[in-house]
C-alpha cells in the first residue's frame, strides 16, 4: 500500500528519496535535477493525481506528486 504524501507539508530531500526508494510514486519538480543534491533541503508538495498511468511491459498506475524547492 502507497503511503501518501499530504499536499501542503514540506519534506526534506532525503525523505521524499526514501518515499520513491520504498513506494512506486513519481515526483515532478519545477528545479530539475537539482532535486537531491541537498538532502536537508525542504521541498513542499503542491498536489497530487491520482492515475498517472505508466506502459511498459506491464501496465501500472502511480500516485504523481508535484513538489516545489521551499
Amino acid at each position: 500500500m502507497t503511503q501518501s504524501l499530504e499536499p501542503g507539508r514540506n519534506y526534506t530531500g532525503e525523505e521524499l528519496q526514501e518515499m520513491i526508494q520504498n513506494e512506486d510514486i513519481l515526483l515532478l519538480s519545477s528545479n530539475e535535477d537539482q532535486l537531491f543534491t541537498d538532502a536537508s533541503r525542504e521541498y513542499r508538495v503542491v498536489s497530487w493525481y491520482e492515475g498517472f498511468h505508466s506502459q511498459g511491459p506491464s501496465y501500472q498506475t502511480k500516485r504523481a506528486y508535484i513538489v516545489e524547492k521551499v
